[in-house]
């Protein structure tokens, strides 16, 4: 008898162990693949390149358009009249006369245009500098700095020039999205200053 119980309890052990090492393996590998993957199809075109042209300590890329999507749908593309890769971290592109659509799911696009940007191939983290553009339907802004922070879910738009929102205006040095909570903060950087929404 006591024989028979140790078989099943051996049986049922095996059992156990073969289940978790099933969920480990099979489970796990689709959450670690969502999560540091967000970008599920990404290419870069490189339009009339000529050459990728020396020039001391970095290569030219010109006519850059680089497009991502994102697991839930949305879609990215940013261009530039050319780039410029950085010998010291490969990943690093520094774009030059930069525009950008986003494609929102069931929403708008949004248009950026700067003169500058940084964008990192691995992260997708894009920071966008000197005049600064952004307009989505009603909404314009111009501003000195961008940054679209794909892995933490931030936009920080900051040095903020001009806020419009249709008839109305907002007075403000910074505003940070959280784009999965969409928690929006609005800040100046001065304490005794305050944040004003002027209605034309």
């Amino acid at each position: 008898m006591k024989y028979k119980s140790l078989i099943q309890l051996i049986i049922f052990i095996l059992i156990i162990f073969l289940l978790i090492i099933f969920f480990k393996i099979f489970f796990n590998k689709d959450l670690n693949l969502s999560t540091k993957k967000k970008f599920e199809n990404s290419e870069i075109i490189e339009k009339e390149v000529d050459k990728n042209i020396s020039t001391g300590a970095e290569n030219v890329i010109l006519n850059l358009e680089y497009k991502s999507s994102d697991a839930l749908g949305n879609e990215y593309v940013i261009k530039s009249k050319s780039a410029e890769s950085d010998l010291k971290n490969l990943n690093l592109l520094k774009l030059i006369d930069v525009s950008a659509i986003v494609y929102l799911q069931d929403k708008e696009p949004i248009y950026i245009y700067s003169d500058f940007a940084k964008h990192d191939k691995i992260s997708f983290d894009t920071k966008f500098y000197e005049n600064v553009v952004i307009k989505h339907s009603d909404l314009n802004i111009s501003s000195e700095n961008l940054d679209l922070m794909y892995e933490k879910n931030l936009v920080n738009l900051y040095n903020i020039k001009k806020a419009f929102y249709q008839k109305s205006q907002l007075i403000a040095d910074k505003i940070t999205l959280n784009i999965l909570t969409r928690d929006l903060s609005i800040n100046m950087y001065k304490n005794d200053t305050k944040i004003k929404i002027l209605y034309k």
